[in-house]
């Protein structure tokens, strides 16, 4: 199992470049088995590649209430998003405790390669398009505080150390 990364640490800052399916650094389709067991062990629904310490483009997402449809989208990017906002609550592995609404498009067009290279397209709406924005976040540098007001973050956190 992988090492969940916590917040400060640098490589959750880190913008990731894309994964090489003519030289991959690791092997693609452990990388995802391996993800998919941490993510699961630790109660998650996405996890980037950045939070366990890899500068991979990389990140799974899945429910283990129905492991066979989780998977690991290499390279993926947003095609199309729709004006449509939800203002949800988040969570993330690197930030234990700690919940936070964000504003995120209600829908979107969504492209990535699969552990083997082949190319996918779907359109991803409610949670499971706050989780894909969420994770893509990760391989972009951004964590979800960089999302809220100062203000808004603050009281999240508050609220998370009255939690422990």
């Amino acid at each position: 199992m992988l090492k969940i990364v916590k917040f400060p640490d640098t490589v959750l800052r880190t913008q990731v470049t894309e994964w090489d399916f003519q030289n991959p650094p690791t092997n693609p389709v452990q990388l995802e088995k391996d993800m998919l067991e941490t993510m699961f062990a630790h109660h998650g629904i996405g996890l980037a590649a950045p939070q366990v310490g890899l500068p991979y483009r990389v990140f799974t997402m899945g429910y283990s209430g129905s492991p066979e449809s989780a998977q690991a989208f290499f390279n993926p990017i947003v095609v199309k998003t729709v004006d449509d906002i939800d203002d949800w609550e988040e969570g993330c592995l690197s930030f234990p405790g700690v919940y936070v609404n964000i504003k995120r498009p209600k829908k979107i067009l969504a492209r990535w390669q699969n552990a083997k290279g082949e190319w996918q397209e779907s359109e991803f709406d409610g949670y499971n398009c706050k989780c894909f924005l969420h994770e893509l976040d990760h391989l972009e540098g951004i964590v979800f505080q960089d999302r809220v007001s100062p203000l808004k973050w603050a009281m999240a956190v508050k609220k998370a150390n009255k939690r422990k």
